[in-house]
């Protein structure tokens, strides 16, 4: 397989391109264009650390500028100087060293995709970004098929697969809490669809690559679909409204409320959160006659598998005329976030 690379030089506007492979100290000539080989070469072996991480995004910024908007307020931008995340560090007796696996990860591309990643040891606080997912050395991975940046290798599947985000997302050995892999595999109705992490995470848009003007508009390949790098999360409660579907029926002398998830993963999906399924009686004066309070959490649990649908019975109240189904989310208050976050999911309710 072969791949166009380019040497950026200091100003990144006047690449030298070529055919040809990457000479980069310690990795063999063939380990840049077989991600396979990633995962052979021992850690020790790995090039040094880019000493121009920085300004590696803030080049990035010059032609893409939208991606890196989009990037700059998410979680991954984020993923290390976020207060709760530097709280819980804050503890522990490497302050994090091993967090920085995926929290400051180098290329994704060191390894094979879907292992954990390599830590990184400077400019950590760029987090996740442009890097890790898209560069190894001076070669560029992408989704699809350009010369902007001397060749990017065409049609890169990774991509467009959940298994790309395994690396981080996909490690119940090493993060429990952040294993959203294991309830995607075992959520069938979601792998045989063909939706993927990206399908929720990464809106689709149609817009241009390149969306600043320099030399590579040359390159540009127009207006086409691709997936915004907005990267939505619970930490921004529109992709949690309406995540899930609720009903609620009264069935002889009980009142049945039920859920059916519509996320790729179980729900919460990670610690320091909580969804909530309240159920509430009324009398046909509109009084409240009773209420009961189911909660999930993960990875502790229970929480709601994806799919479902997962039922709650409770016993109908003497008079009880209406019941109201209401699901919410609860971002729990904790170091690094003063106060707890209400976010609602959905809710129903049904008469007799």
């Amino acid at each position: 397989m072969r791949i166009l690379v380019a040497f950026v030089t200091s100003s990144v506007l006047a690449p030298l391109m070529f055919m040809g492979s990457v000479e980069t100290p310690g990795v063999p000539d063939d380990a840049l264009t077989d991600a396979s080989c990633m995962a052979q070469v021992p850690q020790e072996e790995l090039p040094t650390e880019r000493k121009n991480l920085k300004r590696l995004v803030a080049n990035c910024k010059k032609c893409h500028a939208d991606v890196h908007a989009e990037w700059s307020v998410t979680q991954h931008a984020k993923s290390w100087t976020d207060p709760v995340f530097q709280a819980e560090i804050r503890e522990l007796p490497d302050k994090g060293a091993s967090c920085a696996r995926c929290h400051a990860p180098r290329s994704l591309w060191h390894k094979d995709m879907g292992e954990i990643p390599v830590g990184r040891k400077s400019d950590r606080d760029l987090g996740v970004n442009c890097v890790t997912c898209h560069m190894l050395g001076n070669v560029y991975f992408g989704p699809f098929d350009s010369q902007g940046h001397g060749g990017v290798e065409a049609e890169q599947a990774a991509f467009r697969e959940s298994k790309m985000c395994f690396s981080c997302h996909g490690q119940p050995e090493a993060r429990k809490e952040h294993d959203q892999m294991t309830s995607y595999l075992a959520g069938t109705a979601w792998t045989k669809d063909g939706k993927s992490c990206q399908s929720c995470h990464m809106s689709l848009v149609e817009r241009k690559l390149v969306t600043e003007k320099s030399l590579k508009m040359k390159f540009l390949i127009g207006v086409q679909p691709v997936r915004m790098h907005d990267f939505r999360g619970a930490r921004r409660g529109d992709i949690v409204a309406g995540c899930a579907d609720v009903a609620v029926a009264f069935d002889g002398d009980k009142v049945v409320a039920s859920v059916t998830t519509k996320t790729g993963h179980q729900l919460p999906c990670t610690t320091h959160r909580e969804v909530v399924l309240k159920v509430t009686q009324y009398g046909a004066d509109g009084s409240e006659l009773a209420s009961s309070v189911t909660s999930y959490s993960f990875p502790d649990g229970p929480s709601l598998p994806p799919g479902g649908p997962t039922t709650v019975e409770v016993r109908a109240a003497p008079g009880a005329r209406k019941a109201r189904a209401t699901l919410i989310q609860i971002l729990e208050k904790t170091e690094g976030r003063p106060d707890r976050i209400i976010q609602e999911i959905n809710d129903a309710e049904t008469t007799r």
